[in-house]
């Protein structure tokens, strides 16, 4: 593997985390993949490989950038992160070659890159509007915490309650600036964030390493594994989250958020050669998550209802309180449907009949989608009144919550 692979701690055999992709269970939706992609995707030895190194890595580049700041005043690595960014490094003095190494990957334009395809990618998520932000809490996310292990990051920060909207906040912030068409520009807030979000996930990788009861056999925290699957999150997840809805996509624009989230990837440092250049790539890498994820376990459970909760939390008054039930069970209700309900009782989710309500509607939606398609100009109102919703929505969500939304981990939630 290139660089982006460091040294391994330990014998990637002794791996606890690992799941069989041979067993029981998994034979039907092999098939099911092998129909959808017209080849098998099961991971072969090699790949087997490839996989348990990659949930032993951590990202050099990043983890070399916070070691720096060990070696610094109080800030001062912060600053000099925050000006490169603004400025560019060349407005550094003499900087750091740990920061010069970072800024010389993320400034590399990849010969891959096509710009059309990502204003593209960032025009039909601005088109599904606030249904964007129901499949990523509630099927991207919410799905995210079955692995056991993966998600032991976020339990190692305790109070799950609060860490949930922080959670929330910053993915919403994250999401709406790497999808603002123009956003992933040198300079742009969408091109910063994802710098903002590595570096942050490399200072919690660093903690949790240097913490007693960090066990390496979940591998290592925010790993390379771990953190491609984050990307199939925000691409094909969401997609076929969208699609369980009754929208309608293109392959051409199925292909552009593929490779929206592609560069988003390779800015936050995951490998190139486990991250999935195109919409089969990525279907293929999705199968071979599913057929490696690891167990659920009572952190599963703790993670998932901690999410649901969320919906019931800042619920001033009666009207308030009531709003917040139904949005609780409605949430539910779509994980049920989407995840299915072993997944679901994994998660702690109430058993719901809401979860009939959303296949119910998707009949309604592709209806909608079909006069979309035939109306001139419909795309462009629909994206328009998608980026005025989110846009409105999430400043009110940072002030009632008095939100940080400046990637920032909290080092004293830390246990």
């Amino acid at each position: 593997m290139t660089a982006m692979l460091q040294k391994l701690p330990l014998d990637p055999a002794s791996l606890n985390r690992v799941g069989d992709p041979a067993r029981p269970g998994m034979n039907k939706v092999r098939a099911l993949f092998k129909w959808m992609l017209d080849s098998d995707p099961q991971p072969t030895e090699g790949q087997m490989k490839v996989i348990r190194e990659s949930m032993l890595s951590g990202d050099p580049l990043a983890d070399a950038v916070v070691a720096m700041y060990g070696q610094l005043p109080a800030g001062k690595g912060r600053k000099l992160v925050d000006q490169a960014l603004e400025q560019g490094i060349d407005s550094l003095h003499n900087p750091p070659q740990a920061l010069l190494a970072l800024f010389r990957q993320i400034d590399h334009e990849p010969i891959w890159l096509d710009r059309e395809l990502l204003r593209l990618g960032c025009e039909v998520s601005y088109r599904v509007g606030m249904s964007g932000e129901l499949v990523l809490r509630n099927m991207s996310l919410m799905g995210g915490y079955l692995a056991g292990a993966a998600a032991k990051p976020l339990v190692f920060t305790g109070q799950l309650d609060r860490m949930a909207n922080r959670r929330l906040i910053e993915t919403g912030k994250f999401w709406m600036d790497v999808t603002t068409p123009g956003g992933l520009e040198r300079g742009e807030e969408g091109f910063k964030s994802a710098v903002r979000v590595r570096l942050m996930h490399a200072q919690v990788r660093s903690m949790l390493l240097k913490s007693d009861s960090w066990d390496m056999r979940w591998g290592y925290p925010l790993n390379q594994w771990d953190s491609m699957g984050t990307i199939l999150e925000f691409s094909v997840i969401f997609l076929t989250g969208l699609r369980s809805l009754g929208y309608l996509f293109s392959r051409r624009e199925r292909e552009a958020v593929v490779h929206l989230w592609r560069y988003v990837g390779y800015l936050m440092g995951v490998d190139e050669r486990i991250l999935p250049a195109n919409e089969k790539d990525s279907m293929r890498a999705l199968y071979q998550v599913m057929a490696t994820i690891g167990e659920s376990d009572d952190d599963t459970r703790r993670l998932g209802e901690a999410l649901a909760n969320a919906s019931l939390q800042n619920r001033d008054g009666g009207v308030q309180q009531y709003l917040g039930r139904l949005e609780y069970t409605l949430r539910a209700g779509y994980s049920r449907y989407i995840l299915g309900d072993e997944a679901a009782d994994k998660l702690g989710l109430p058993r719901t009949l809401t979860k009939y309500f959303w296949p119910a509607q998707a009949p309604v939606r592709v209806g909608l989608e079909l006069a979309r398609i035939a109306t001139p100009g419909a795309n462009k109102a629909l994206m328009w009144l998608g980026e005025k919703a989110r846009k409105g929505q999430f400043p009110r969500q940072v002030k009632k919550l008095k939100a940080d939304t400046t990637f920032t981990p909290v080092k004293k939630l830390f246990r």
